[in-house]
């Protein structure tokens, strides 16, 4: 059995997963594609099935998903070479930071003066 057939009868079973499956499987030709609906229309005339059979909602949230993924794993490794470096750079800004306070002759007295 191909992916294709594989793909096909896993959908039409609704099987747990299916449309990340899908997604996986055909990552290139949805990049391709630009729109969800256009995707669904082109998979079923490719997988020979009805339309109606492709839920276009849990099509668009296996995407988000997936592109949540590349994103994390995009920005994971570019902020752990960041974090580094801005670790470093903000601990040399805290040692260097002095708060400032109002001079007062004597400690007792109010600094708050009334009108």
């Amino acid at each position: 059995m191909n992916t294709k057939e594989f793909i096909k009868e896993y959908l039409l079973d609704n099987g747990y997963g299916v449309y990340a499956t899908i997604v996986d499987a055909y990552r290139p030709q949805m990049a391709f594609l630009k729109k969800t609906a256009r995707f669904r229309r082109w998979l079923a005339e490719e997988l020979d099935i009805p339309i109606e059979k492709i839920n276009l909602s849990s099509l668009n949230s296996a995407l988000q998903q997936q592109r949540k993924k590349e994103a994390k794993a995009g920005l994971t490794v570019t902020a752990n070479s960041n974090f580094t470096s801005g670790e470093n750079s903000s601990t040399r800004q805290k040692s260097g930071f002095k708060f400032s306070k109002p001079p007062s002759g004597d400690d007792k007295n109010s600094r708050i003066q009334e009108m």
